[in-house]
């Protein structure tokens, strides 16, 4: 069995069956786009055979996940000829009809900031799916009291006063009013992020951003929690749960990225 809090520089796909089943709170990761980047392994030849790749990854994910854990998976779509976009939803489809892993939201991620690229038939993609995958929806807890965040100024004045119903009642009617207090710990946020892309200029040609890491442990784990990332390159996950108080475990094929992970989980 793997140890946990540890970095294991091998494939994901051969040596899933060394994680203990159902041990696993919550995975966050983010598999290479469709012939986006050069992640130094070899790129798809067709986007099926990409898309076969990431149901392997999911499949072998939820054999060690919780009932109640989630899957975190942070995804680009990709383009054929680097201008014909890759439908990524029909991947989403056979996960839930194939494997069982049903989609419980999607979370863009818009960028903060980014260098821009000038396409001929597009604009430059600035956000990012996150796609939350479970085995059992309803034994998911979203811990939002974890993530919440501070309230406008504008929005504590107005909650001086009555709020109205958005509802009308069963006879049409929107006249009722009640006070609303603000929660302390702050306002739920919505499901979408806005947060900056990873500013470390670590060696890796798509690191995993560490405020979207940090956000989704807080909101789907806690502490003492496992967090495992299969594809961790130079470790972002397990460095943001272990900030976090949670246990990790992360594998990569990359040797050049793991050393760098361990670098980091260690200064």
């Amino acid at each position: 069995m793997l140890e946990i809090n540890n970095v294991y520089n091998d494939n994901w796909l051969k040596i899933f069956t060394e994680v203990e089943m159902d041990s696993v709170d919550l995975i966050v990761t983010s598999p290479p786009y469709y012939n986006a980047r050069n992640y130094g392994a070899p790129q798809f030849d067709t986007p099926d055979s990409w898309e076969h790749f990431c149901l392997d990854i999911l499949a072998s994910c939820s054999s060690c996940l919780k009932d109640s854990g989630v899957i975190w998976w942070n995804t680009g779509c990709g383009y054929i000829d680097n201008h014909k976009m890759i439908n990524i939803f029909s991947m989403v489809v056979r996960a839930e009809k194939e494997l069982g892993l049903f989609l419980i939201d999607e979370i863009p991620w818009i960028k903060k900031s980014f260098l821009p690229k000038a396409y001929v038939n597009r604009p430059y993609a600035a956000w990012e799916h996150n796609f939350i995958f479970a085995r059992k929806p309803l034994l998911v807890r979203y811990n939002v009291d974890s993530v919440r965040e501070p309230y406008a100024e504008s929005t504590l004045q107005r909650l001086k006063y009555p709020v109205g119903n958005l509802q009308a009642n069963s006879k049409g009617e929107f006249n009722s009013r009640k006070m609303i207090a603000p929660n302390p710990l702050g306002k739920s946020p919505p499901n979408y992020l806005f947060l900056n892309c990873d500013l470390s200029r670590r060696d890796h040609p798509a690191p995993m951003a560490p405020e979207l890491a940090n956000w989704a442990i807080r909101a789907y784990s806690k502490k003492g929690d496992l967090v495992l990332d299969p594809m961790c390159g130079v470790g972002t996950t397990l460095i943001e749960a272990k900030k976090l108080g949670r246990n990790f475990l992360g594998v990569d094929l990359n040797t050049e990225y793991c050393e760098e992970a361990v670098k980091c989980l260690t200064n």
